[in-house]
């Protein structure tokens, strides 16, 4: 499915929606009941692109190791300047560092870094574990979670190799940022609705509310278009990145 605001789209409008979302479920059900249920809602997510990675690898005829997910990933960042990241070699690893990351910037903009930071206690795990659930990453630190920099290790990955993968696929797996924006809405929507039935379905429907007031109904029109998506399946071509 591809949506006109597609192209206007970016990683912050993705960061600020699952802030809102999170907010609101909280507000409704109280923190922990709440949390616990992002967080479900989250690795959901993570592990639905993960699993799609593996798709796209196995399709290459890829082996699903850790140096083939620094491949596949799905997405880029819409404007370098919004981020600050590196990777680098270490011995059979990879190590990345993250000292500006734009989905920390939004929420901290935002005062809403108590509920972005649950995004980043499960996403990268999740992601991971979708791909292939033997591989092993270590997030040692994310700055959402007072930590600083962001720190991963990325164990057994080859790092030339992995940008050699990357630079040949070019664009070819990244999907745009409706596309992902949609699938946080979907994924959180639905686990929400089935712990908390109609106050979940009450509080995606208030912070999307919120996402029209800032950004447009015609935008927050194109997110939800993906509510009844397939994400466990390798979407169709076609898309505008």
């Amino acid at each position: 499915m591809n949506t006109e605001s597609g192209e206007r789209l970016t990683e912050t409008h993705h960061a600020l929606l699952f802030a809102w979302i999170a907010r609101a479920v909280i507000q409704r059900v109280g923190q922990e009941k709440g949390e616990a249920a992002i967080l479900r809602a989250t690795q959901r997510y993570g592990e639905q692109r993960g699993r799609r990675m593996a798709l796209r690898a196995l399709a290459e005829g890829r082996e699903l190791d850790m140096t083939n997910y620094l491949v596949f990933g799905e997405w880029r960042g819409s404007d370098p300047s919004k981020a600050q990241a590196e990777k680098f070699a270490a011995g059979e690893d990879v190590r990345s560092r993250v000292r500006v990351c734009p989905w920390n910037t939004a929420w901290g903009d935002e005062d809403l870094l108590p509920y972005g930071r649950l995004y980043c206690q499960e996403i990268d795990h999740a992601l991971v574990r979708g791909y292939n659930p033997e591989l092993e990453l270590e997030v040692r630190q994310t700055l959402s979670n007072d930590g600083e920099p962001c720190e991963f290790i990325f164990h057994q990955a080859d790092l030339e190799e992995a940008r050699r993968g990357a630079a040949n696929l070019g664009e070819s797996t990244v999907m745009p940022w409706a596309y992902h924006c949609g699938h946080l809405y979907a994924s959180l929507r639905q686990t929400l609705i089935e712990t908390f039935g109609q106050a979940g379905s009450d509080a995606v429907d208030e912070a999307m509310d919120e996402f029209a007031a800032r950004f447009g109904e015609r935008m927050a029109s194109g997110v939800r278009a993906y509510q009844d998506t397939d994400f466990d399946s390798l979407p169709a071509r076609g898309f505008t990145h």
